[in-house]
């Protein structure tokens, strides 16, 4: 147990002090010789724990999801459905902003990483199933029309986050408060699948 905690505390030092130096010099600039001076280990303990420097980017993803699933956790007594998600999506949102350059070079990564983007596709449909069972529940009190299926319902949500988070990372000057702009579209697509005040 001992020896688990100790690698776990490595694993995180190795990733919090890259974390570190992206910030400071840039993704690009930093070295996994750099990394690895920094944490004060050998270069092969480092590829102990990440084969190479991109995968340093997909645990900064895990965390995402990781502040998905305590939002979905502690929002459980929130009376209404949407009021739910929009803490959800709201929560995530914080957590993007404060590591904000670190997943632009995230996202742009994707498109030169095959490996990356496949599991960045894994962590999407990751998100997908967190939400199914709080859309199967908005579905139950009748806050969502029951004929439409939750799977489908999730992956609107999403992407709707996805399309936004995009266009703030693109567009910085466009998109300067990207919560507004998600809650604009989720707005609107609440119209669509939402149940009214007579539950039509």
């Amino acid at each position: 147990m001992l020896r688990k905690q100790r690698k776990n505390e490595l694993k995180e030092l190795i990733f919090s002090t890259s974390l570190q130096l992206f910030k400071e010099k840039g993704y690009e600039r930093v070295t996994v010789d750099e990394i690895t001076q920094a944490c004060g280990i050998a270069k092969g303990t480092f590829y102990n724990y990440f084969p190479r420097k991109d995968t340093i980017l997909l645990h900064l993803g895990s965390y995402q999801m990781e502040v998905v699933h305590q939002a979905i956790s502690h929002t459980s007594n929130l009376p209404g459905n949407k009021e739910r998600l929009l803490t959800i999506f709201r929560e995530l949102f914080g957590y993007l902003e404060e590591n904000r350059d670190l997943v632009k070079v995230v996202y742009f990564e994707l498109f030169h990483s095959p490996m990356l983007m496949e599991q960045e596709g894994k962590q999407v449909k990751d998100f997908q199933a967190a939400l199914i069972p709080i859309m199967k529940e908005g579905i139950a009190k009748k806050e969502l029309k029951g004929h439409m299926n939750p799977e489908s319902l999730s992956s609107l949500v999403i992407s709707i986050y996805f399309q936004t988070v995009m266009n703030w990372l693109s567009f910085p000057d466009q998109v300067q408060n990207p919560v507004s702009m998600f809650l604009d579209q989720f707005e609107m697509v609440w119209e669509g699948i939402g149940v009214n005040k007579k539950g039509e």
